[in-house]
């Protein structure tokens, strides 16, 4: 159940995490790192026993599970931080710095040279007949964020403290109500609004209207909320995880990730085959058909990866079958499944969008 904790418990648990990524980081660097990393998490196995009681139950603090053991144990308690409603970011990232870089650029251009490229409705402009005369941004952020968003002007955007959520919508707000509603105007905002992402580098895309984060590549957007605490936040945490350089974070974001399938698919009545079927079936309404049989065996291939193959989302070191579960060490392939699920459940989630 979701609950809040204090300021100083949370500040806790981040610099626990920190302390774990730091020690990880120097893997190779210190000897008897294996005993350091074993300190550690039975420190912190001590100090969380009654949040996390799991962790005891979970770790093998054998030798060759160092690694293995710290892993479930960050997981563990970012997931914590997670379902106490605290987004864990980390120290700050490179992403994170592009973003500041892209919204001091991408203002001073929506507040200088927007003005002059016939964009913008006439209401957010004011002439000004100094040396010759040009068009003056006219426009109270309050104000526009109070009517279309209840909320003021984030404070984020004013300091420039990299939140790309408010950027998402400063920048949905200009393209629905502040540019000029014709397609061409529209157009000229989206590809402007693009050009200067991928100046950033930044994973996102403008498409009609939406600011998109990219990981699947599609024209269709997701609007319907299907269960906030256990799927879309986990979906939006993944999201953002899998972009670190970060082994750790990029294998939390395929946990997240792996979760919310399964959340999906708990929704579905009956045994595993019919929960399978259920869901293929709202891809394909007809058992005979190729595009029903690839999506339910992708559903089983992936839950097969996740339960048996790999420490995915599980910590006991056997799986059912009692053979060992393989520790997965490789960002590339982790960014794989990763991809592999993400795309399976976006699919589903389009077909949710679509029912009645």
């Amino acid at each position: 159940m979701e609950g809040k904790i204090n300021n100083i418990k949370s500040q806790l648990i981040i610099e626990y995490i920190e302390k774990i990524d730091e020690i990880l980081g120097n893997y190779d660097l210190i000897d008897n790192t294996a005993d350091d990393i074993f300190d550690l998490i039975i420190e912190i196995s001590n100090v969380m026993q009654d949040e996390l009681p799991k962790i005891q139950s979970s770790i093998l603090l054998r030798n060759g599970t160092d690694i293995r053991d710290a892993n479930i144990v960050r997981a563990m308690l970012v997931m914590y931080l997670a379902d106490n409603g605290i987004k864990y970011t980390g120290k700050e990232k490179e992403e994170n710095a592009q973003i500041k870089r892209f919204w001091s650029s991408f203002i001073l251009w929506f507040e200088s040279e927007l003005v002059s490229m016939d964009l913008l409705k006439l209401q957010y402009l004011r002439w000004d007949n100094w040396d010759g005369g040009m068009w003056l941004l006219e426009m109270d952020y309050n104000y526009e964020f109070r009517l279309h968003r209840g909320v003021d002007y984030p404070i984020s955007l004013k300091d420039n403290t990299g939140s790309m959520e408010d950027i998402k919508t400063f920048i949905e707000l200009a393209y629905k109500h502040w540019i000029i509603n014709d397609r061409k105007s529209r157009y000229a905002f989206t590809v402007d609004v693009n050009e200067r992402l991928k100046i950033f580098k930044l994973p996102y895309q403008l498409q009609n209207g939406i600011l998109l984060k990219q990981g699947y590549k599609t024209t269709y957007g997701i609007d319907k909320i299907i269960n906030y605490r256990m799927f879309e936040r986990k979906i939006r945490f993944s999201e953002d995880m899998v972009n670190s350089h970060d082994m750790m974070e990029k294998k939390s974001a395929l946990d997240f990730i792996i979760d919310a399938l399964q959340y999906m698919i708990s929704t579905q009545e009956g045994n595993r085959d019919k929960q399978y079927g259920a869901l293929a079936k709202s891809v394909k309404d007809d058992n005979n058909s190729k595009v029903y049989t690839v999506v339910k065996r992708e559903i089983d291939e992936l839950m097969k990866i996740s339960n048996e193959y790999f420490d995915i989302r599980h910590n006991d070191y056997l799986n059912a079958a009692k053979q060992q579960r393989e520790a997965l060490n490789d960002s590339q392939f982790i960014e794989y499944l990763y991809n592999r699920s993400y795309a399976l459940l976006y699919l589903l989630r389009l077909k949710e969008e679509n029912k009645e």
